[in-house]
């Protein structure tokens, strides 16, 4: 007597990846990025950090201690405390990057891709707005902490936070593949 062999029940055909090809999709849309990101020249990114991050960080900052009064000036928080540069990398792009590739390469519908993509620019965006404040307050009055937090702590944190987002995105998606069916 011969046994049935097993299939893949847990997701459609049609939605079902491998492996391996999950993989070389996620370093594909990754180096992708990560080309594009270096094509675009140091100016532009002055601008866009003075407004997108600059601004922002400056607002939050002396909406939560006025006496700091922080101001962004082109690509800098500046205040009589503190000078912090925002240069290429400090915009979170790496890990927004790893969070938008792991999105596309993972099976689910377009509708569902869009929206974690959505979500996911949002949180890392806040995270990042969070990030480049906290770093000021460290500049500004535990300097001798600044170089831990700012290479080591800070970027590993908003990985995490990135990595926890993509995993619960990711069993949403299973769970909504699972209810289509």
């Amino acid at each position: 007597m011969k046994l049935p062999m097993p299939t893949l029940r847990s997701h459609k055909r049609s939605m079902y990846t491998p492996g391996w090809l999950q993989l070389l999709l996620f370093l594909g849309w990754y180096g992708a990025f990560h080309y594009a990101y270096f094509q675009i020249p140091d100016d532009v990114f002055r601008e866009l950090y003075h407004r997108g991050l600059g601004t922002l960080c400056a607002d939050l900052i002396n909406l939560l201690t006025p006496t700091e009064r922080v101001s962004a000036v082109q690509n800098r928080l500046v205040s009589p405390q503190a000078d912090l540069e925002i240069v290429r990398g400090c915009d979170g792009a790496g890990a927004l990057f790893l969070v938008i590739s792991a999105i596309l390469a993972f099976p689910s519908t377009i509708t569902r891709k869009w929206i974690g993509i959505g979500l996911g620019v949002s949180l890392m965006y806040g995270l990042n707005l969070i990030r480049i404040s906290g770093l000021y307050f460290v500049i500004a009055h535990y300097r001798d902490w600044f170089q831990l937090i700012h290479t080591y702590l800070a970027p590993t944190l908003i990985i995490v936070i990135g990595c926890l987002f993509f995993a619960g995105w990711a069993a949403g998606a299973l769970r909504s593949a699972d209810a289509a069916r």
